[in-house]
């Protein structure tokens, strides 16, 4: 655990010890912050739904995936492939520290990197909070959601990297995988078969994250998301031992 938390140290220090922590931080900040103030305006429009802002903002939008499915591979896209190109990770691996400790460091590091992204989005709770009631139930079941979903997301750009010598490819291929996840929310409306409609069901984000939003904290969601953040760590922790034995 500690040679773990070592690791995620160094990735997280790396990540502000350059750019990229601040680059990524201001445009997700920045795309989330105008899709917030569209949502506001949207919902004071007389006659407009009495939706809730921040359940339409958890997840209620293309967008919102959108800016997502670009945000987690930018982030993700260098814990393995540039330190691949650059012989620092064959370094990191002669280090008294296992292979398996080494993928959770990584992890560990993106994910507070992801979670850092979202900890100032809480002003807009706040900013709601001066001008309305706010139930904390659903703002809670819609970080905990985000929360879950940037695990499952962050483990596949974890395994996308450390498959990849190059960024650009990791980076691809990992929102190549995310957007897949994302295509069966749209296959559950065109889909009409009960079998594979609740198949589809079971496994669509989006209604995932809805719910979320509403306070509704769904196990079998929680299940499907952490056993497929456990499933990529596994798929990562094989593709460093056979970058290991490539050598």
């Amino acid at each position: 655990m500690r040679g773990a938390l070592a690791v995620a140290k160094k990735e997280l220090l790396s990540y502000f010890f350059a750019p990229m922590a601040y680059i990524v931080m201001a445009a997700f900040l920045l795309m989330n912050g105008f899709l917030f103030a569209v949502i506001l305006q949207a919902l004071s429009q007389p006659g407009a739904s009495s939706a809730s802002p921040m359940g339409v903002f958890f997840g209620g939008t293309l967008f919102f995936w959108i800016f997502l499915i670009v945000t987690v591979p930018a982030i993700t896209m260098r814990l393995g492939a540039e330190e691949r190109k650059s012989g620092t990770l064959e370094t990191l691996l002669t280090a008294p520290v296992s292979d398996a400790a080494v993928v959770a460091g990584k992890y560990l590091g993106a994910l507070a990197l992801y979670a850092a992204c979202w900890l100032p989005t809480l002003i807009y709770v706040w900013v709601l909070t001066r001008f309305a009631e706010v139930d904390a139930g659903p703002v809670a079941g819609g970080y905990l959601g985000v929360l879950l979903v940037g695990m499952l997301f962050t483990s596949v750009g974890l395994f996308t990297s450390l498959a990849s010598r190059n960024q650009l490819v990791a980076a691809t291929l990992a929102f190549a995988l995310l957007l897949s996840l994302l295509t069966v929310s749209i296959l559950t409306f065109l889909v009409t078969d009960p079998f594979w409609k609740g198949v589809l069901d079971y496994v669509d984000l989006w209604a995932m994250l809805q719910n979320f939003s509403k306070g509704i904290v769904d196990t079998r969601a929680m299940a499907y998301l952490l056993s497929g953040t456990a499933l990529f760590l596994a798929l990562s922790h094989q593709a460093l031992q056979a970058g290991r034995f490539s050598r």
